[in-house]
């Protein structure tokens, strides 16, 4: 069983206090998600054009990955 990086994400966002922890969890979660995602998928399209967060999570959303959508959003507030 895959670990679920956005569980992961959540369960370190704590620890991110400053700028640079918290950009690289971001990274890092994205990272994660692209790597679960097959090259066929439109969120993996978007995370390899290097879109936005905002951006991603809007394709993410579409493609019904809530949580990810919304850990992003949250990363982009």
């Amino acid at each position: 069983m895959m670990k679920d990086p956005v569980a992961d994400f959540w369960g370190n966002i704590e620890c991110a206090l400053d700028e640079s922890s918290f950009k690289y969890i971001i990274e890092e979660l994205i990272g994660k998600v692209r790597a679960q995602l097959d090259d066929s998928s439109m969120t993996a399209q978007a995370i390899d054009r290097r879109e936005s967060c905002s951006e991603i999570a809007a394709v993410a959303q579409k493609d019904g990955l809530e949580d990810f959508a919304l850990a992003l959003r949250f990363a982009n507030d």
